[in-house]
């Protein structure tokens, strides 16, 4: 055999009586992760906004609001100052004579003090805007007891009223009962009357009830209700504070809550 075929010969045994070639370890197949149980989705957040209800004077307005910011008394003190006035509960304007001695300062003093007290305690957002508001409230009510205070001292004693700090202008109705002068208390009695009468839509019968009033035993006292109330405490009345609450102001108290949902009744 020759050398050349021998050595093929070889190289084929080798190929062929050689042990089998060891499998390659096998490797696991990858594990399949087991499939998690789903979970639940997240829960929506607690609504943690509060409603309050309120009522204007044709409408029922309900508010959505955070109650982390502010309180219910809050949000109902603020709208009372903002949409309220501070006015008294006591009338000191007298119609006839006989209102005169219904006057009562006592009963006066009570009311304010009530209601000054009222004030006080209200409470508001803790805010300037609402916090000036308050005060301008309590400025309005103190200006109303004082004056009303010297309207009712005024038919006892009428020279209070000249130094009263009040317009000038307001005087010329109490001067002649300062005076304790009938004649010029007539006088100006008169005067008023006329000046009403070119307002009135019926002057004929506003000068007849002047002349009727005039020749009355009781003149006096009417002179004082006309003088006092028509003239002065109407012209006292313009120049007492009184606090406008601006669209801007209302806009802020609706910014308070996150919203507002209104029913209002027909203005028909």
């Amino acid at each position: 055999m020759n050398k050349t075929l021998l050595l093929l010969l070889l190289a084929l045994g080798v190929g062929g009586c050689s042990s089998p070639a060891e499998n390659p370890v096998k490797q696991p197949a990858a594990a399949q992760t087991a499939p998690k149980a789903a979970l639940p989705p997240p829960a929506l957040a607690a609504d943690t906004l509060a409603t309050l209800t309120w009522e204007s004077e044709i409408c029922l307005h309900t508010g959505r609001y955070n109650p982390k910011r502010y309180t219910a008394a809050q949000l109902l003190g603020t709208w009372e100052v903002l949409e309220h006035s501070a006015t008294l509960n006591y009338h000191a304007i007298t119609f006839t004579p006989a209102d005169i001695d219904q006057l009562s300062l006592d009963s006066l003093e009570a009311d304010y003090t009530k209601l000054h007290l009222r004030y006080q305690q209200l409470q508001v957002v803790p805010q300037p805007v609402w916090q000036q508001l308050k005060q301008a409230r309590l400025r309005e009510l103190e200006s109303e007891y004082k004056a009303k205070k010297l309207l009712i001292q005024a038919y006892t004693t009428p020279e209070l009223l000249l130094t009263a700090p009040y317009p000038g202008a307001c005087t010329q109705y109490v001067r002649s009962l300062a005076a304790h002068n009938d004649s010029l208390i007539r006088r100006d009695w008169e005067q008023l009357l006329r000046r009403e009468a070119k307002r009135n839509s019926v002057p004929e019968s506003l000068m007849a009830r002047f002349r009727e009033q005039l020749n009355s035993p009781d003149w006096y006292h009417y002179a004082q209700v006309d003088l006092l109330n028509t003239g002065w405490w109407n012209c006292v009345n313009q120049a007492l504070p009184q606090t406008e609450p601006t669209t801007r102001m209302r806009q802020q108290y609706e910014q308070l809550f996150s919203q507002i949902r209104s029913e209002c009744e027909d203005g028909d």
